[in-house]
């Protein structure tokens, strides 16, 4: 229960369904993007992707990240390309995380097509003083992460660190904007007790099964969000969410995270903190300064 006798309860802000997108007769998603970003800073939203056909052609991005996480039970695993040189298959479990920094173009396809890839697309901020630091990929294989077994709930820890264990993202010091993810398995009717740094937003997205987390009911496709850190928390003793699962069990990912607290200007695949920035990344772009890619296929 990691000593939820010694916790107070963090609270939920709101359960919120996740809209389905289409891109096309076969790739689809489930999204969630606030309208108020600042209940999810330093992340600024997330896709819940289907993708069993080539889809998304190399695109640029810059002043933030785009990770990837495919679920452990993925069909199919994507092939990630980039201006960088990257050429690799994320596999099943595996986690992706392309940190654009000052700029890249990346495409990413099913690497078995046919076979559709499902996982977690999630997009996160950089601090301003980071915004221009040279692109950089990480890359944590699923065997690489740290598993942890809490009564009935089987907790591995994909990004940051949790309960005295470090992912090897967190190792290193490239990594600009350290975050907690976690994919958490529920048995049915398992009770878990998640610690919240009080400095920390997070949310939890439910991928398969249900759940309660404090008073709310939650399904599969629902996020439920807490309710954000005060601007004058300092760190202290964690909050714990309480989740419950339903008599199915429940699974989902856990993402958490300090918030950054500065102006946010997203504009298409770039997130600056002014327009001026948007205009900077986009001549970039232009200019050719985030290198350029090929497209693997066409549409």
């Amino acid at each position: 229960m990691c000593g939820a006798e010694l916790l107070t309860r963090r609270a939920v802000h709101a359960v919120v369904d996740m809209p389905l997108h289409r891109f096309d007769a076969h790739t689809h998603a489930h999204l969630f993007h606030p309208a108020q970003p600042g209940l999810i800073d330093p992340f600024l939203g997330l896709d819940f992707f289907h993708m069993p056909q080539n889809y998304f052609l190399p695109h640029p991005h810059g002043g933030m990240s785009a990770v990837t996480l495919l679920l452990a039970d993925s069909p199919g695993g994507v092939r990630n390309r980039d201006s960088q040189g990257d050429d690799s298959v994320i596999a099943p479990g595996d986690l992706h995380w392309t940190q654009a920094g000052r700029g890249i173009v990346h495409e990413e396809t099913p690497s078995q097509p046919g076979q559709a890839a499902i996982g977690l697309q999630v997009f996160v901020n950089m601090a301003r003083h980071r915004k221009q630091d040279p692109a950089a990929v990480f890359k944590v294989a699923r065997g690489g992460m740290p598993v942890l077994a809490r009564d009935g709930a089987t907790l591995t820890l994909v990004a940051g660190a949790f309960d005295g264990h470090v992912s090897p993202i967190a190792r290193d010091d490239r990594w600009a904007t350290p975050v907690t993810v976690l994919d958490i398995a529920l048995a049915p009717h398992a009770a878990f007790d998640l610690p919240v740094p009080p400095t920390h937003n997070g949310f939890f997205v439910v991928t398969e099964g249900s759940l309660t987390a404090g008073d709310h009911a939650a399904r599969d496709r629902q996020v439920v969000v807490v309710v954000p850190a005060a601007p004058a928390a300092v760190e202290g003793p964690p909050g714990m969410l309480a989740l419950r699962a339903g008599p199915a069990g429940a699974r989902g990912v856990w993402l958490s995270g300090q918030p950054l607290r500065e102006p946010t200007v997203p504009h298409g695949p770039f997130v600056g903190n002014s327009r001026d920035d948007i205009v900077a990344y986009a001549q970039a772009f232009h200019r050719g300064a985030m290198g350029t890619l090929d497209a693997s296929f066409s549409r």
